[in-house]
């Protein structure tokens, strides 16, 4: 996989040559990210209007319009950085993507939390002839929901040739990379005015805080636990630091607080962590822009590259977490407005010309997102006002180690930092991180999820975008008080560092047992290991059904059940369609729970069938093709008559308790299908 990202990196090298003129660096390693999103993007487009199939074509069409773009970018101008200073990039890129492999080889099971929903819909878009790819868990529709970044995990997969439960985690290794190069790239370029020493140590460290570090509560409930107020009788856990507010002490009002290290940690390749690198070009673009124009008055706004840029990532985050279009959204307002509130730039003439760029790219936004959009059912309902709040107190544990550098930075602007373009940079993303914190504490987005959990998802989407900025904001700020020099302001930097650093300890908590998996030789890229430890009965069946080419029709029953069990684990684990899988999820994607308790029950009556009558009946009306009969259904079902569904079709895989049957119509009372369903 990271040859794939050197081919198309390299590849889009003169496009970010021209997004990013002069800065080879930053124009080479963005490279990697606009040349993989814009290969997914053209691939994706063109199978959406059915123009090409994105399994049989999807990579080399992919790879031609990015080549074909970039060949237009670079008439008249010269972007290609010479041989050396790309081995050197590309060895720091290597490295640090070695790390975030390695870090994932440590556990590298696709299974628990929300993995089997991703690497379902990551499979599916693997077999997938035309965009939106069917889903896994409901089966004759599409997925309803943000799934362009899982598209883009299965293009890199299929440009790299490897099995996709490789993939899988061999991507949660390139989304770590690219996030620690755009971290890196962001303090790099906010901190021009310090020391290159200091840039350099300061950038590095931002790519190691925004990866690997964890939030306040990590540090006072971890290091510090003996003096913490925990109403836990345990040890620390990492988990423990995203789920804190309404859980220690327990409360009515439950929320998340996630951030990237745990995202990386637990490995589920989830729409926010896919759309990391997406986000964070995003905010480069912006913060350069708000620091160029601030800097040199007599520069232009957004250029036209900038614009189609900015409006090509924005309809990439609305397709793979849409809560990212918002956060970003909401950063594009700020830096307009930084701009806007000089004192040579208020004046309508001004304000015009920010709007019309502003609505520039929304328009391209929404223009490249409208196949998407156009056949997506959004499944949050209302905004509504938050009757709950988190305590203070809580809110400092948990974002004291950012919250008093975002203050500092946005204090500045009033008492010693008035004409500092640099600061003023820094202190737009501070702004921003304050307002991701304080918006769940204002309005919640209302979903399915109810009671205790109401505005759980709201909190936890803004806190995850909240995290890495605020983090990067601290960090600017550091550098930006070091490079004034003198004993107060380094003494400042000093004190704000102590707790921010300290956060790394986090790294400690959620990979202690790095060092015995590397002693022992015992890491791997394995994500199917848990089948063959725990259900080793069924891997037989997971195997033949990934072997089937994508072309082939098949539909499958197997068992049905709750979220995060292994209930559509075959499903999930090959991208062969089923009747439902998870039914919280399914309720929540479709917003209908009259239909996921239909299936539900029709499931559940299949493998409860006393005559073959009612399995045919269940069969027909689903268009099934092949039954699962594995250690699952078995569980869940302890009544069911195998020799009657043996009865049915063919068994064509048969490995000890676990049998798959391919079923035959002729074999049902009436011999043919009837009441299938389109």
């Amino acid at each position: 996989m990271w040859l794939a990202i050197l081919v198309t990196g390299l590849l889009a090298v003169p496009i970010t040559g021209r997004l990013f003129p002069g800065e080879t660096a930053t124009h080479y390693f963005t490279g990697k990210i606009l040349g993989w999103l814009i290969c997914t993007y053209m691939a994706w487009l063109l199978s959406a209007f059915k123009l090409i199939s994105f399994e049989r074509s999807g990579v080399v069409v992919g790879l031609a319009s990015l080549a074909a773009i970039s060949a237009l970018c670079s008439l008249g101008s010269k972007t290609m950085p010479r041989l050396r200073d790309v081995l050197r990039w590309e060895m720091v890129f290597f490295l640090v993507y070695f790390a975030g492999v390695t870090l994932r080889a440590e556990n590298p099971d696709i299974r628990n939390l929300e993995k089997f929903m991703d690497f379902g819909f990551v499979n599916a878009a693997l077999r997938a002839d035309y965009m939106p790819p069917p889903d896994p868990w409901w089966a004759g529709e599409p997925i309803n929901y943000y799934y362009f970044g899982h598209v883009a995990a299965a293009w890199l997969t299929k440009l790299s040739g490897v099995p996709s439960d490789h993939g899988y985690n061999l991507m949660i290794g390139v989304l770590f990379a690219f996030t620690a190069i755009m971290a890196f790239c962001i303090v790099r370029d906010g901190l021009r005015p310090a020391k290159p020493a200091i840039s350099m140590a300061l950038a590095v460290s931002a790519a190691a805080l925004v990866t690997l570090g964890g939030n306040f509560h990590s540090v006072l409930y971890g290091p510090l636990r003996g003096l913490s107020p925990t109403t836990l009788g345990r040890e620390f856990r990492f988990h423990d630091s995203t789920r804190y507010v309404g859980f220690d002490p327990p409360t009515t009002d439950k929320v998340f607080t996630e951030m990237p290290s745990y995202g990386f940690t637990v490995g589920d390749l989830h729409a926010h962590l896919l759309n990391l690198p997406a986000g964070l070009l995003i905010l480069l673009i912006l913060f350069r822009l708000v620091g160029r124009r601030l800097a040199d008055r007599s520069s232009a706004g957004a250029g036209p590259a900038e614009i189609l840029a900015l409006g090509f990532l924005f309809a990439v985050s609305a397709m793979t977490n849409s809560w990212d279009a918002v956060s970003y959204g909401m950063l594009m307002g700020l830096a307009g407005l930084f701009i806007w509130l000089q004192p040579s730039q208020i004046d309508a003439k001004s304000l015009t010309w920010l709007v019309l760029r502003g609505v520039a790219v929304i328009a391209i936004a929404c223009l490249l997102a409208s196949p998407f959009l156009a056949a997506f059912k959004p499944f949050a309902s209302n905004l509504r006002l938050a009757k709950a709040h988190t305590p203070i107190w809580q809110l400092a544990i948990v974002y004291g180690h950012v919250a008093v550098p975002c203050l500092v930075l946005l204090t500045g602007l009033f008492l010693w930092a008035r004409d500092d373009a640099a600061w003023k940079s820094a202190a737009m993303l501070a702004a921003l991180a304050l307002l991701l914190v304080a918006l769940p504490e204002l309005v919640y987005v209302e979903d399915i999820y109810g009671g205790e959990y109401v505005r759980a998802n709201t909190m936890f989407k803004f806190s995850f975008a909240a995290q890495p900025v605020a983090m990067l904001a601290s960090v600017l700020l550091i550098g930006l008080l070091l490079s004034r020099g003198g004993l107060k302001m380094g003494a400042l930097a000093a004190v704000l560092a102590i707790p921010l650093f300290a956060t790394l300890s986090y790294f400690w908590a959620t990979h202690a047992g790095i060092g015995k998996a590397l002693a022992s030789n015992a890491l791997t890229l394995d994500g199917l290991g848990s089948i063959y430890r725990d259900r080793a009965a069924d891997r037989p069946l997971l195997d033949w059904l990934r072997a089937q080419g994508a072309g082939q029709r098949i539909l499958l029953v197997e068992a049905s059940g709750d979220s995060y069990t292994d209930a559509g684990r075959l499903s999930a684990m090959s991208g062969v369609p089923t009747v439902m899988g998870w039914q919280n999820h399914e309720w929540l994607w479709r917003g209908d729970y009259g239909a996921t308790v239909i299936r539900a029950e029709d499931v559940a009556s299949f493998y409860s069938s006393k005559t073959p009558a009612n399995a045919c009946r269940i069969l027909t009306k689903y268009g099934i093709t092949h039954i699962a009969i594995g250690t699952v259904e078995r569980e869940k079902y302890a009544a069911l008559d195998e020799s009657l569904f043996r009865g049915l079709g063919t068994v064509i895989v048969n490995s000890g308790p676990s049998i798959l049957v391919r079923f035959d119509a002729s074999t049902c009372p009436n011999g043919k299908s009837t009441d299938r369903m389109d």
